[in-house]
């Protein structure tokens, strides 16, 4: 097939499924002008493609190829993956980069065989392995990946770029049988890190322990290592970090011992807050971030929800609106915004795939009337 006829179909399935985004967003909250991350760009030497805004028809959607990691659901925009546990979009639907426990981080494009990138080693035993990604704030001049990974002894943050040998940002970070899925951000060039309590409560409320708690790395460099500050502690088991990458509140979906909780800083000096809480613990286990609400996704319930949030952010505006259950999709795990606003999710099937090309990227639905996609 040539380029030019894959690009005609790729630009007319990214109009169909844009369109109908377009449908499902055209609502009462407003979440134009938020902070959204800038695209990144792809590995070196691959070209993009220009997602155009949609216009009002809604036409045909072009079919996939067939073949054997192609899903025809014009929403499934990858395939194929392995235990994935992060997610970084880009500035169009065909691409992202994604992390699999077993320490690959691999490049997906829509249609096409996936791409190893790298591939770092971990110690994958209980619920370790290579857990989250970031890019560099300077990932087009140094391709530098930032990385929460597991150790036989430790987790820890590695920087890495592809042909090199992981460099150490942060070490001891504590490792349990279980409690050790974390989450990273970068804001500006600060690094915030999000730990599990390494199945220790204790350790969480310890303020000499790095386990359970939201750091806050200012521009991590393996030349001269900084004390990690200490934003927010008593974490739970898992715990994963969102927010915009140049300012405004940082969010945590937290997996806790008692109730699952959405927290909030507000700004680095302050206490964190519970926006809201899950008392029948249905797993929170991504969350993702548009001006407005925070979508939520829920491993036990097998759920993803939008919870409201005001300018201030302290607490919800209302109860949290299902987005999406488990019928279609399966499981959910991280969640990331991709273009026009539009919230992406890793489902996490796998031993038990619901789909035979599980596990996928998926772009999620938002709820007819309750939300804005941003402009270009």
């Amino acid at each position: 097939m040539s380029e030019g006829s894959r690009g005609a179909r790729v630009r007319a399935r990214h109009t169909v499924v844009l369109a109908a985004a377009a449908v499902l967003l055209a609502g009462c909250v407003d979440f134009s002008g938020s902070e959204a991350a800038p695209f990144t760009g792809p590995p070196t030497g691959e070209a993009t493609t220009t997602t155009k805004k949609p216009g009002p028809a809604l036409p045909s959607a072009a079919p996939k190829p067939p073949g054997p990691c192609i899903d025809q659901d014009p929403m499934v925009l990858a395939t194929c993956l392995t235990e994935p546990t992060s997610l970084i979009t880009t500035g169009d639907l065909e691409h992202a980069y994604v992390a699999e426990r077993g320490g690959t981080i691999t490049y997906t494009t829509t249609d096409l065989p996936n791409r190893e990138i790298l591939r770092i080693g971990v110690d994958a035993s209980g619920d370790g392995g290579l857990l989250s990604i970031a890019l560099s704030p300077s990932y087009d001049e140094d391709r530098l990946f930032y990385a929460y990974v597991s150790t036989p002894t430790d987790n820890r943050i590695v920087r890495v770029t592809p042909g090199d040998e992981p460099k150490v940002i942060l070490s001891g970070i504590p490792k349990g049988a279980t409690g050790n899925a974390g989450s990273i951000m970068f804001r500006g060039r600060d690094l915030i890190v999000a730990t599990g309590n390494a199945g220790d409560a204790n350790a969480a409320r310890d303020p000499a322990s790095l386990a359970g708690k939201v750091l806050l790395l200012p521009s991590p460099n393996t030349i001269s290592p900084v004390r990690p500050r200490v934003l927010a502690s008593d974490g739970g088991v898992r715990q994963s970090v969102c927010g915009f990458a140049q300012g405004g509140p940082i969010f945590i979906a937290d997996q806790g011992l008692t109730q699952d909780r959405l927290r909030v800083i507000t700004n680095p000096g302050s206490p964190d807050s519970v926006v809201w809480s899950w008392p029948d613990r249905p797993g929170l286990a991504g969350c993702a971030v548009v001006k407005g609400a925070v979508f939520v996704s829920q491993s036990r319930a097998g759920k993803v929800e939008m919870v409201r949030v005001p300018k201030d952010p302290a607490t919800a505006d209302g109860e949290p609106i299902q987005m999406v259950d488990r019928t279609r999709y399966g499981v959910f795990g991280r969640l990331a915004i991709g273009p026009k606003d539009l919230p992406q999710g890793l489902t996490t099937n796998k031993p038990n795939p619901q789909a035979p090309t599980d596990d996928r990227v998926v772009l999620l639905p938002i709820p007819s009337g309750e939300a804005g996609g941003g402009d270009d």
